[in-house]
């Protein structure tokens, strides 16, 4: 046992005194936000104008109504909860669906 301790001791001593492990002078330390991307990197030197698109602009109409639909769901829900029994569970799938209805409005 004595000598399996000495042993693993002796190896981190090696392992720590070699050069292996250590980063060359002019290296970054840490992780960088280029090494985290992932997929195809163009650098900006060989984008020239043809290359570059243009994306039009997308037009979002009626947003409002569909936060609208949202919020007056989730309240529709919040009131059948307070109202319980059969009529608080319809009220509450009524304003679920009223939610989900605005929410898939929205995400389109």
């Amino acid at each position: 046992m004595r000598f399996l301790a000495l042993s693993v001791c002796a190896l981190a001593l090696i392992s720590g005194s070699t050069n292996a492990q250590q980063v060359s002078g002019t290296a970054a330390k840490g992780p960088t936000l280029q090494a985290a991307a992932v997929g195809f990197r163009v650098s900006e030197a060989r984008v020239d104008a043809s290359t570059k698109l243009t994306a039009a602009p997308i037009i979002r109409r009626h947003q409002g109504q569909d936060v609208a639909l949202m919020a007056v769901g989730v309240g529709a829900m919040i009131a059948g909860a307070i109202i319980g029994d059969t009529a608080g569970t319809i009220i509450i799938i009524g304003g679920a669906a009223m939610a989900l209805f605005g929410l898939y409005h929205y995400l389109e």
